[in-house]
């Protein structure tokens, strides 16, 4: 039988070219003036394999902020912590209705964290990484460098903080403020909420190239081991729990559409990142900074409505 494993890098190549010329639907985020100005023509596609190898098409060296796809790593973090039982009973699993920002969605949907991966839910996971027995001073820096630590070893390299975007954030993160002050009235946020808060606006402030996510999708697809270190980073059972998170909840609004089209499970960012994980294969890194109506990477998305159609061979 023949060991599947990937693509041809003939069929990623082609798809690559007839992306990349498309004319672009799509707008950079313009809610945080540092995602404004990226560069809207970036464009790239890498693939890695669960034996760690690697084919990457256009600007795979250029950096863009991680965002919303650092979701699923502090989710990791999270749960090499506590167990799933308990990542369920303080934040939970539920299907958004409305956009991943929603207050309405806090106020309505019963567990009001809704899950991981929209921001109340997502805030709510970093906050359990809170140490009530020390101080908030000494809890940043403790977050910041495990939260860090946990994507470097999930992409196998340094990484860093992009500290101009993580400001342009943080000054700009009043409605995630709200979001928190309703979860603390319902009890559902676990640490200091401006210590988390900044953590969190950190998190997603990390850079990283569509290589790197790659390789971090490669880890998940592979059980939780980083097919490059060879690290065993997180247990099958955890792993599980984060992939069909990300089939489920991974597009916002635009779940369930590109679920139906693609069976890829799946996590974006609105720096432009799409990140793909295809359980026992590989993992797929795409970067494209311009957004559809969903908030998700408009070149993104369409490259992996067309990755799915191609065969792995």
């Amino acid at each position: 039988s023949v060991n599947k494993m990937s693509f041809k890098y003939e069929d990623v190549e082609n798809i690559y070219k007839k992306i990349k010329s498309m004319k672009q639907k799509g707008k950079n985020a313009d809610y945080i003036p540092d995602l404004q100005i990226v560069n809207p023509n970036i464009y790239a596609i890498s693939v890695c394999n669960i034996k760690g190898e690697i084919m990457n098409f256009g600007d795979y060296r250029t950096e863009v902020g991680i965002e919303s796809t650092s979701k699923v790593f502090t989710l990791a973090l999270a749960l090499n912590m506590y167990s799933i039982k308990k990542l369920i009973s303080h934040v939970g699993d539920k299907d958004e209705t409305r956009e991943f920002n929603s207050i309405k969605d806090v106020l309505e949907i019963k567990n009001h964290t809704i899950n991981s991966f929209v921001n109340a839910g997502a805030m709510a996971t970093t906050s359990l990484l809170y140490d009530k027995t020390k101080s908030n001073d000494t809890n940043e820096k403790a977050m910041n460098k495990i939260i860090l630590e946990n994507m470097e070893d999930f992409a196998g390299r340094t990484l860093k903080v992009n500290e101009h975007l993580y400001l342009s954030e943080y000054k700009t993160s009043h409605h995630n403020q709200l979001l928190i002050d309703k979860l603390v009235s319902y009890r559902r946020f676990y640490g200091d909420p401006q210590t988390v808060l900044k953590s969190y606006t950190k998190q997603c402030s990390v850079m990283v190239t569509s290589k790197d996510i790659a390789v971090m999708a490669a880890t998940l697809a592979n059980n939780g081991t980083n097919p490059i270190t060879h690290n065993k980073l997180v247990n099958e059972e955890k792993v599980e729990y984060i992939v069909d998170h990300m089939a489920q909840h991974g597009l916002y609004n635009e779940s369930e559409q590109w679920w139906e089209s693609t069976h890829f499970p799946v996590k974006s960012g609105v720096g432009g990142v799409i990140m793909i994980v295809i359980p026992g294969v590989m993992g797929i890194g795409i970067v494209s900074p311009p957004l559809n109506k969903y908030g998700n990477s408009f070149k993104g998305v369409e490259t992996g409505k067309l990755l799915a159609n191609i065969p792995i061979y």
